[in-house]
């Protein structure tokens, strides 16, 4: 898997090439999608790998 920092550099090797104008609003906002990305990646990835849940009914207390 990329890390942050892997995919931050290309995407700046990239604008360059294309000659994109890159302002500090521009910076901030491909970081924080890139952030956001990865952390739902995480997520997903997180939820595929819990274990099943089954709701049990709650016993009825003693009296």
């Amino acid at each position: 898997m990329l890390d942050q920092q892997t995919l931050e550099l290309t995407l700046l090797e990239i604008a360059g090439q294309s000659s994109e104008p890159m302002d500090r609003h521009t910076l901030y906002d491909m970081r924080n999608s890139i952030r956001n990305a990865l952390a739902a990646k995480a997520r997903h990835r997180q939820r595929m790998a819990a274990p099943v849940y089954q709701w049990k009914k709650a016993v009825a207390p003693r009296r």
